[in-house]
């Protein structure tokens, strides 16, 4: 039987998604591409079972989805040791480079396959001494001589972030969250705005959570153009991104690659994109419009007349390069290609591009 193991994290406490018994509702509800990417693996049959592991202080009965024969099965586990008593997969995923991770790869090594990396912010790299068989990036500036590196492709969820093709509201749409200020460049941004008064006559909506954070920071520059919505529901969020002609990040490099450059995509709508903000080039070919502290205002405005131009762009990009469908079989084919090679000599450059 031929296996895939993702280990999604090191946090115990359920999440939202884990309340879904039911494929259909799991599929169109779950937000989180890392979990609908196995789903994607079975039904194209590439694997034959799914395991995603998670731990917990207790024992919990698994989560089981039937896929055309196959299981996608949500398990928990007090401790990672006890994965053990299971067959080994061929591929193991290792999500968000936690120490619990690398404890079990130093231990088991031979026991989890094909052993794949996925850090995040200051974990992009193995931490605590894990044994690894290929580090994944998010972005390839992060690639290091003397690491076996390859680029890991995500989008988001296809059900939740689409074009409605809904009349336009505001300018610009701003997903973040003020809880996270230290990486997201909110102060830089609304500073930015301070400066310009051709920004401040744009029309700018700010979809998360602590608003009072954003408003005090806005009070303190004098800048009185964004509307703060609070935090939003991902289909709400969708809305308001169809509703704007552009979407905002403005992450830093402490941050990951942010989840929200991929939601803002998938709904066919043009981003604008500081410099400093992790992502693969693939992602910038069209409709991404890259700032920084010096050309802003400049970028800005000139995306604000080129909008029709970069909205077609954007839509191409989606359709023909970084659809969910492509972005999957992008990710998985070169693992395939990384077993083949057993882990020696593999060159991205095997995998042609879209």
């Amino acid at each position: 039987m031929k296996s895939f193991w993702l280990f999604r994290s090191n946090i115990r406490n359920l999440e939202y998604y884990h309340k879904f018994k039911d494929l259909e509702t799991f599929e169109t509800k779950c937000h989180d591409y890392y979990m609908l990417f196995p789903i994607w693996l079975l039904r194209n049959n590439y694997f034959d079972e799914v395991v995603i592991w998670r731990l917990a202080n207790k024992v919990r009965p698994d989560i089981i989805f039937d896929i055309n024969g196959k299981k996608f099965i949500q398990r928990w586990v007090r401790n990672f040791v006890q994965i053990l008593k299971y067959p080994s997969p061929e591929i193991s995923l290792f999500r968000g480079g936690f120490r619990e991770y690398d404890n079990i790869t130093k231990l088991h090594p031979e026991h989890l396959g094909t052993k794949l990396y996925l850090g995040t912010g200051r974990r992009t790299y193995p931490l605590y001494g894990g044994n690894y068989d290929c580090i994944l990036q998010e972005d390839e500036q992060d690639f290091r001589p003397g690491h076996k590196c390859i680029p890991f492709y995500k989008t988001a969820s296809p059900y939740i972030f689409k074009n409605d093709n809904l009349d336009i509201k505001w300018d610009i749409c701003w997903p973040c969250n003020f809880s996270q200020i230290r990486y997201k460049g909110q102060e830089e941004f609304i500073k930015t705005i301070s400066k310009y008064p051709s920004l401040q006559k744009l029309r700018i909506v700010h979809c998360g959570n602590k608003p009072e954070a954003g408003q005090k920071m806005c009070k303190k520059y004098g800048v009185n153009n964004i509307e703060f919505l609070g935090w939003q529901t991902r289909e709400d969020l969708c809305n308001i991104l169809n509703q704007s002609k552009f979407g905002l990040c403005m992450s830093n490099r402490q941050d990951g690659c942010p989840r929200i450059i991929t939601e803002i995509l998938m709904t066919k709508t043009p981003m604008i994109l500081s410099e400093k903000t992790r992502l693969l080039p693939l992602y910038k070919k069209n409709g991404v419009v890259e700032v920084n502290e010096k050309n802003i205002e400049k970028k800005i405005l000139w995306a604000m007349e080129n909008q029709s131009d970069l909205k077609f762009q954007v839509m191409h990009v989606i359709n023909n390069m970084i659809s969910f469908d492509k972005i999957c079989k992008k990710n998985i084919e070169m693992w395939k290609k990384l077993q083949l090679n057993n882990n020696h000599n593999f060159s991205t450059a095997d995998i042609p591009l879209f």
